[in-house]
């Protein structure tokens, strides 16, 4: 998977099976001020009709225009909740994940520094997207998705998954206090110009494989998000250069 400049029908890695998905940028909406312009989040101060029409075109991109389709997104809270998203599952319901075998419908979370993360079996035909914080992850995010997918028929050896755009360990500085909340991790923080920072992707990896996907099932798109404001949204650069107001990206999934 990869998809930094919204395309949307690409290959996962070690596969040539296709899936429709995407790691969609700010870009190409009908939002406008500080949520330019496709913000996906309606939890963030944006007018609903205008994430409205963002999650449409999301939907559209993704599903065919002849088939009945739609698209669900969660309320996030940084937990470890998963759900199963079925055909009468409506939006807005407390999780940070969620799987499905459903066919048609667009699963996604939106993130502006945290880790999006698309899961892919595509011999059990199964799903899955997570949000991905560093309170989610470490609280079991990942592990939750993947246990949710295996209930769903799922073998853990066959899941692909591709951790999309967030906060590089170049931009993600923390404090000691930060660090107090890993353990057995001490690999996943740097010393980036004498300051301690921490490697988000890195340590939703090592989460993943110890759930059980191979690593070389593991795709990290290589993009961060504080560094490219100008393409993605970015709170922690909202926060310390203006108000921490600012929209939220998508990534989301499909199945066909």
């Amino acid at each position: 998977m990869n998809n930094s400049n919204n395309d949307n029908q690409l290959a996962l890695r070690s596969t040539n099976i296709l899936i429709p998905h995407g790691f969609f940028s700010k870009k190409g909406g009908k939002s406008v001020g500080l949520y330019e312009s496709l913000n996906c989040s309606y939890y963030v101060g944006d007018s609903s009709e205008n994430v409205k029409a963002n999650l449409d075109i999301i939907k559209n991109s993704l599903c065919s225009d002849n088939v009945e389709s739609k698209i669900i997104t969660p309320k996030q809270i940084h937990s470890n909740i998963c759900i199963e998203v079925r055909k009468d599952s409506e939006n807005g319901i407390e999780c940070d994940a969620m799987v499905t075998k459903e066919k048609n419908i667009v699963i996604g979370v939106y993130t502006a520094d945290c880790a999006p993360i698309l899961f892919f079996d595509p011999v059990g035909e199964v799903i899955g997207v997570a949000h991905a914080g560093w309170r989610g992850a470490v609280g079991g995010v990942i592990e939750s998705t993947v246990a949710k997918m295996l209930e769903l028929g799922s073998n853990a050896q066959n899941i692909f998954v591709a951790i999309g755009p967030c906060i590089g360990k170049d931009s993600y500085e923390i404090d000691d206090d930060f660090k107090k909340n890993f353990s057995g991790s001490g690999d996943c923080f740097c010393i980036v110009n004498y300051r301690l920072h921490f490697d988000l992707s890195k340590f939703c990896l090592k989460k993943l494989i110890a759930a059980g996907i191979k690593d070389t099932n593991v795709e990290i798109i290589d993009v961060d998000t504080y560094a490219n404001v100008s393409d993605y949204f970015s709170y922690r650069f909202a926060n310390q250069n203006s108000n921490g107001v600012c929209g939220r990206q998508i990534s989301a999934i499909c199945l066909v």
